[in-house]
């Protein structure tokens, strides 16, 4: 018997809901679009990420521009410092004459007359500085000389020793002469001290800050 009341397309429905080679293939087709998922959020993460990624090499970019301006604005700064920084070991090597001087004063017993001061530097080591080429001294000797009344036999090595005590440790007595004579006695000191050693016996201050010039 023929199903004449019943239309081709009706038939195929059927077909389709129960005959189990397209249930099959229909299983195999919601797990593949299902398989598909995965990819998709993968997909989906990857383009996110890499948006991410070039928004912040854009702004790496941008900052790196923004340092670069800044590093020409500072060039020739720069260069100022550098050369300050070449020329920290000559400004090292400097000894604070007044404040010797002025210690010398200070020190000297009433039994003494100080006639002479010298200070001569000593131990030069060439310093090249860009074009230039200078002689930094390495020590600096200060001599003595003076005559001493007959009271006090020992004022000169006392002025010796407590010169000595107020310059760097490093520093040492290189001679140390008497001369007799009827009424007065004719010394001679000589001490040795480096020039970058530390002078805060002498009476030198660091700067406490930069406007104190």
């Amino acid at each position: 018997m023929k199903p004449y009341l019943v239309s081709q397309e009706v038939l195929a429905r059927q077909v389709y809901r129960y005959d189990p080679a397209y249930r099959f293939a229909a299983f195999v087709f919601f797990c593949f679009l299902l398989a598909q998922v995965p990819a998709v959020a993968w997909l989906v993460y990857e383009r996110q990420i890499g948006a991410e990624r070039q928004e912040r090499a854009s702004q790496l970019n941008a900052d790196a521009a923004k340092i670069d301006n800044e590093h020409k604005a500072l060039a020739e700064t720069e260069k100022k410092l550098r050369r300050i920084q070449d020329l920290a070991p000559i400004l090292r090597a400097r000894l604070p004459i007044s404040a010797v001087l002025g210690k010398i004063e200070q020190l000297a017993p009433p039994d003494l007359t100080v006639s002479k001061i010298s200070v001569d530097a000593a131990g030069f080591q060439p310093l090249q500085v860009e074009t230039g080429l200078f002689h930094v001294p390495q020590q600096i000797r200060v001599a003595i000389e003076g005559e001493q009344r007959l009271q006090d036999a020992d004022a000169y090595n006392k002025l010796a020793q407590a010169l000595l005590h107020s310059l760097p440790p490093e520093s040492t007595i290189a001679e140390k002469s008497i001369t007799g004579g009827e009424h007065y006695r004719t010394f001679r000191l000589t001490l040795i001290a480096p020039t970058n050693g530390n002078y805060f016996g002498l009476g030198v201050t660091k700067i406490a800050s930069q406007n104190s010039l």
